[in-house]
């Protein structure tokens, strides 16, 4: 397949169209300095113009830890690798430590005051949604918790049009309005309906695996790979296929909660608790 796009002229990871592009570990921002012992490395954000998710590259070595972090929207975690403590910090001095290994996903309400920590090593992606311009800015405590922990094999819903294990672990239906995130596997040939985000913008980490994103709107075809992230602008008709032979796992989805996709899977969204947020 590599010799396949050469003869196109493309590369593996250097790729864009209108709406869509396809972000490699080497197009990474620089590290922000949010992690004593680590890095913090954007890979989607106000770099390449994204508003509705940032999606950060967390590398913690031994004994690293975060900086406190506090946004004005929600944000959202997944842990690819090690095991992570993210620590809740109150006001009068208070503190709430969970315990979080590879596959779980941590979701913080606005305002809520966190640090990561840990003690072996750990790998995470994920970040506020919407952008935080603000992003490390000192913070006070918060007046009471906001951090919920999730793990990809307790998914809130299956979503079957998306591929036969397509799950929404942190969404509307669990309180996360404007910060998501779904764990999806296609199997080799598989490819998810074509579908479109009236309001949200998609991001899609690749954790495993060679496929390609289709960016049906244009007619044009992006290849990916393992570390790889697809992210996809609002308003543009795209796919993702398994079609070079490997199984696909990737993180992510529309930021914020897509009403219309939830709609089509089944989910009386009128009926959720819930009000959507600016």
């Amino acid at each position: 397949m590599q010799l396949n796009a050469m003869v196109l002229g493309v590369t593996e990871n250097h790729q864009t169209s209108p709406g869509m592009r396809v972000v490699s570990p080497e197009q990474w921002g620089p590290d922000l300095g949010l992690a004593a012992g680590g890095t913090w490395r954007e890979i989607i954000g106000p770099r390449v113009g994204a508003s509705c998710r940032s999606l950060y590259a967390i590398d913690l070595g031994p004994g690293a830890a975060t900086r406190p972090l506090a946004h004005a929207g929600e944000a959202v975690y997944y842990v690819a690798g090690g095991a992570v403590t993210v620590t809740e910090h109150l006001a009068g001095g208070g503190a709430a430590g969970h315990e979080l290994g590879e596959g779980a996903m941590a979701h913080i309400r606005p305002g809520s005051v966190y640090t990561f920590a840990a003690e072996a090593g750990a790998r995470l992606v994920g970040g506020p949604s919407p952008v935080d311009p603000a992003l490390g800015t000192a913070a006070e405590p918060a007046a009471e918790p906001g951090v919920t922990t999730y793990h990809r094999d307790r998914p809130g819903l299956l979503v079957p049009f998306i591929s036969a294990d397509a799950r929404l672990v942190v969404w509307l239906g669990a309180g996360a309005v404007t910060a998501n995130m779904n764990y999806v596997v296609l199997e080799p040939g598989e490819r998810n309906r074509e579908h479109v985000h009236a309001e949200s913008e998609d991001t899609i980490h690749i954790l495993a695996g060679h496929g390609t994103a289709e960016n049906v709107t244009t007619g044009e075809k992006l290849l990916f790979g393992p570390g790889d992230t697809i992210h996809i602008e609002i308003g543009f008709w795209h796919a993702v296929a398994a079609d070079r032979g490997e199984r696909v796992v990737s993180v992510g989805g529309p930021c914020p909660a897509d009403t219309d996709m939830l709609r089509a899977a089944g989910v009386d969204v009128d009926a959720l608790p819930l009000t959507r947020t600016a």
